[in-house]
């Protein structure tokens, strides 16, 4: 019989489920994983794929916020580093200034290989090499400093000529992976050209920045000043590589403040860093879009809720930051983007008590119409996917409650609650009495109906009542 032909694996598969397994590493294990990785490459060692084993570290060693990056540097290394804190893991939907794709940096890196510095590159890759492991370290800062402005003037030059020529642009961006790729470039070459100031930065700041103090912010000041006396445009990347390490990135106003010598957002919108300002309201806006987009009970409410969060931390420091005048602009868009988010808030909101009722029903009894009594119907047991539904409602309420009044939606907010904790009340009270006569299927449906309604008050962030109706429930079965 004739042989099968061997079919191999496609990389990305490969590469998926490499990230998949160093993914589940603890921090600990990728650190040394990567350390080893990269001493062994500088050694020469051969017969492991480094780059693919590293290309899937490196989004998880960027994740480890406040924690030195370890490892002996190669080249590829090096060339990142003044560009490091501008680097996302995906691109976003709307390119902006400031942002570089993680998945850009080897295209550019190839791009220098192969065709801009097709003879020098290699040789100081070399030399960073050897000063690496010989530990020269004044010699390894010299030829790292000269890497990074000939990959940045080769690059400006580059760039240059593909915007004259539409052909050169054309092949450029193919090499670079499309439109994105050649601005990503372009912004590469821009911060090596700053490089020694971006290594400055980055030597006398913490990786991340829990408070921006006024001490921290003179730093900042004094470095961008530097920077700006000599090359203004390319300045803006200093501001910008220090919000990336902020936790409030929204403090990057009080940079922007001290820099103006001006609260007033009137003029500071008019200023050279509205850019910074503009950034986070592009930021607002898009949340309040997509909560705006969403068709109620169509949606992933813990995905909304975390997008409503952040919604209210970069809206109140913006409003804490600088004087918002409401017939200013960007005044008015904030005000515009809390109330789009507000009334998708409500219109998600005003669900909740209906399917709280299909999660835990009642039935009428008698003959007295609509407003005679009523009790659990525990002719059936619960349905799961309602329940499901019902505890993410609730996760949703007990979230949404400290951060509802900067969004303006707290009037909204308290009135479902209540109306929640008074259907749960009533319908827990007639359940405790069906539970005491309650026989076979009828008794299981309704113990199994309590332990829902004890697990909603725990999804609403209350442990002891949903304590307590499990002790209830027991006496009520015992009676």
């Amino acid at each position: 019989m004739p042989k099968k032909p061997m079919t191999t694996e496609p990389q990305a598969s490969i590469r998926q489920k490499l990230a998949s397994y160093l993914a589940q590493l603890p921090p600990p294990a990728v650190l040394k994983l990567a350390s080893g990785l990269e001493r062994e490459k500088l050694r020469g060692a051969s017969g492991i794929p480094y780059e693919m084993i590293l290309s899937g570290l490196r989004p998880l060693l960027a994740s480890f916020a406040g924690k030195d990056r370890p490892g002996t540097p190669d080249a590829l290394r090096q060339f990142c580093r003044p560009f490091e804190d501008l680097l996302v893991d995906e691109e976003p939907g709307h390119r902006r200034q400031g942002v570089i794709s993680r998945s850009s940096v080897m295209s550019v890196w190839g791009w220098l290989k192969d065709e801009l510095l097709p003879d020098a590159l290699p040789d100081m890759t070399r030399r960073i090499v050897d000063h690496t492991l010989s530990g020269d370290k004044a010699a390894l800062d010299a030829a790292v400093s000269v890497m990074h402005a000939s990959a940045a003037s080769a690059i400006v030059a580059a760039v240059a000529e593909a915007r004259a020529d539409g052909e050169l642009r054309r092949q450029a961006e193919k090499r670079l992976g499309g439109e994105n790729g050649f601005d990503d470039a372009r912004e590469i070459a821009i911060v090596l050209s700053i490089a020694p100031a971006m290594l400055k930065l980055q030597a006398e700041l913490p990786r991340s920045i829990a408070n921006f103090d006024e001490e921290t912010v003179a730093i900042v000041k004094a470095i961008y000043e530097e920077v700006a006396e000599a090359s203004p445009a390319e300045a803006l990347y200093v501001p910008f590589a220090v919000m990336n390490r902020l936790e409030e990135p929204s403090q990057i106003l009080r940079f922007v403040r001290k820099v103006a010598h001006q609260r007033n957002d009137v003029v500071i919108s008019r200023c050279e860093l509205a850019v910074f300002g503009e950034v986070l309201l592009a930021e607002i806006e898009e949340i309040a879009r997509r909560s705006e987009m969403s068709r109620p009970g169509h949606i992933d409410l813990d995905r909304l809720l975390t997008d409503i969060r952040r919604f209210a931390q970069l809206s109140r420091g913006f409003t804490a930051e600088i004087d918002l005048r409401r017939n200013g602009e960007w005044g008015q868009r904030l005000l515009a983007a809390r109330g789009r988010v507000s009334a998708a808030i409500s219109q998600e909101m005003s669900r909740f008590e209906t399917e709280l009722v299909r999660s835990l029903p009642f039935h009428q009894i008698g003959q007295y119409g609509r407003g005679g009594p009523m009790k659990p119907d525990l002719a059936k047991g619960p349905d799961r996917a309602r329940t499901a539904r019902m505890t993410a409602c609730l996760r949703f309420t007990e979230g949404i409650g400290p951060i509802c009044e900067p969004l303006g939606a707290q009037s909204h907010c308290r009135s479902i609650r209540q109306q929640i904790e008074s259907y749960l009340s009533s319908y827990e009270d007639r359940l405790l009495e069906e539970l005491r006569r309650a026989k076979g299927s009828s008794r299981a449906n309704a113990e199994a109906f309590l332990e829902i309604a004890a697990g909603f008050h725990e999804a609403l962030g209350e442990e002891k009542q949903a304590d307590v109706l499990r002790r209830r429930g027991q006496v009520a079965v015992r009676d």
